[in-house]
């Protein structure tokens, strides 16, 4: 009966979606997708970094209320998209001497004058195209992460590298009076594992219980993103449907929200009581709704038997997540502030998967709540706590405490960031016991990184991770040195 209702829900919610979005489309002022005209004079490319605190589109203390809360919920809402389906006001004019920043990045302050410049001017060129004719915005990197740990179980190496190719896509289709913004949005990843097995990870051959590089991912290459949105009353409510990732919308954390940039550890964006509606890419139906002020709220249900190898060829399956979240943004200090309560329930539980992406067929209820807080100190300062309570028969953890620090600007150095932050679990009966029956060990891991803008093109991000009380092994803490280069094409 349940498979029934889910299978309705996401048709209906899919047709209600494509329905609102044909008015839309119809209603808005449609011309020559590839029309040329006069240059604007004051026609200037948004700022395209992905960075929220501290780097805003806007500064924090001009925004009124209801930007705020669009901005703590994470709303693709960009205010400086010409649609797709509008005339163009300019000519694109492409000068390959203007091109050696990535597309749509604010002026860097790197160390050396790179050499990559020169030979990734065409595929800059090609990203102001797509954005200035077809209302595109792109934004392509690659990021490799060399990792060493101290020990390692019987049999298992100890040093590897992870690299991942990250191909985003947003397109603005049109923007109606009334309504809002009709978007898509795309990303592929392309992952490999060099020096290990692709299903080598650096928690399961250390023992520990933590996901130690989150950029990796054993499928090698992924369509982890498939979405369109709509809005509705002026962007006040914006309903998606699609593939997408629950850490999106729930627990979303701005200071380690990308790990290619920010903390490599798992337990510091998300929550692992969340898991694995924190971990995977899958389909879902996703509400998101300012109702007042410095207030936002964001519902959805998503189908967890399908991971970001898979299409969509699980959803029959039954297992589902669905949560809320209540964000409040307001001005305190002048700076970014962000804190939220979240509440799930899912009937995924620690005997719904046999691995990674396999699903047994076994269904657990279980819930859970969620509470983080961020706050922007100044303007190199910033700190967030969070903490997450769930089941016993949660897929990964019962609780969750972490807290950090991100240090912008460290040394008056602009584009660098410092962060270092500790995170203490519980796991569940299936983690961190040798036992059946026997009551799990806790565990606890550190982690610090200082990333350096090199060039305009790469970032070095040395990491370091401490990871206390293994699940397996000889219980001695594991350290995990790493280095982290990122290129941004």
């Amino acid at each position: 009966m349940f498979k029934l209702q889910i299978e309705h829900f996401v048709w209906i919610a899919f047709s209600a979606t494509t329905f609102i979005s044909s008015n839309a489309l119809a209603q808005s002022q449609v011309g020559p997708a590839f029309q040329r005209a006069a240059v604007v004079e004051d026609y200037v490319l948004p700022d395209h970094t992905g960075l929220k605190p501290p780097v805003f589109y806007e500064p924090w203390d001009i925004m009124n209320g209801i930007r705020r809360a669009e901005f703590g919920a994470d709303l693709l809402s960009p205010r400086t998209f010409l649609p797709l389906f509008d005339p163009r006001p300019m000519e694109t004019q492409i000068d390959f001497s203007l091109v050696d920043n990535p597309f749509g990045f604010t002026p860097l302050d790197p160390i050396f004058q790179g050499p990559l410049e020169v030979p990734l001017r065409p595929i800059r060129a090609l990203e102001h195209l797509l954005y200035e004719q077809c209302s595109t915005m792109s934004n392509i990197y690659y990021t490799l992460v060399l990792q060493s740990l101290s020990r390692t179980l019987p049999g298992e190496g100890n040093l590897a590298g992870v690299g991942r190719l990250d191909v985003n896509f947003l397109t603005v289709l049109a923007k109606t009076p009334g309504l809002g913004t009709s978007a898509v949005q795309i990303l592929f990843r392309q992952h490999n594992v060099i020096g290990q097995p692709s299903n080598w990870t650096p928690g399961g051959a250390s023992g520990s219980y933590f996901f130690m590089d989150s950029l990796q991912n054993e499928n090698n290459s992924t369509l982890n993103i498939v979405s369109f949105q709509q809005g509705l009353l002026d962007d006040r409510v914006v309903l998606s449907v699609g593939k997408m990732h629950p850490n999106q919308f729930f627990m979303l954390n701005f200071y380690a929200n990308d790990e290619s940039r920010q903390f490599l550890n798992g337990s510091f964006d998300g929550n692992s009581v969340f898991q694995p509606a924190q971990g995977t890419y899958s389909p879902g139906f996703v509400a998101q709704m300012i109702p007042c002020d410095d207030i936002y709220v964001n519902a959805a249900i998503f189908d967890l038997a399908d991971y970001p190898g898979d299409s969509f060829q699980n959803i029959n399956a039954g297992l589902y997540w669905a949560g809320v979240e209540v964000g409040w943004t307001p001005n305190w200090l002048g700076t970014f502030s962000r804190y939220n309560v979240t509440f799930g329930t899912t009937n995924a539980g620690n005997q719904s998967y046999s691995g990674y992406g396999d699903v047994t067929g076994i269904k657990q209820s279980n819930s859970m709540i969620g509470f983080l807080g961020q706050q922007q100190i100044g303007d190199w300062l910033g700190v967030f706590a969070e903490y997450g309570l769930g089941d016993s028969t949660g897929a990964v953890a019962q609780q969750e405490l972490s807290v950090g620090v991100s240090i912008v600007r460290p040394f008056g150095r602009p584009d660098d960031d410092f962060g270092i932050a500790f995170a203490w679990t519980k796991p569940n009966n299936n983690y961190g016991n040798e036992i059946p029956g026997s009551e799990p060990q806790s565990a606890s891991v550190l982690e610090t990184f200082y990333r350096l803008q090199l060039t305009n093109s790469l970032q070095l991000s040395p990491d370091l991770q401490v990871s206390f009380d293994p699940a397996s092994g000889d219980g001695s803490p594991v350290v995990a040195l790493g280095l982290r280069l990122k290129m941004q094409f």
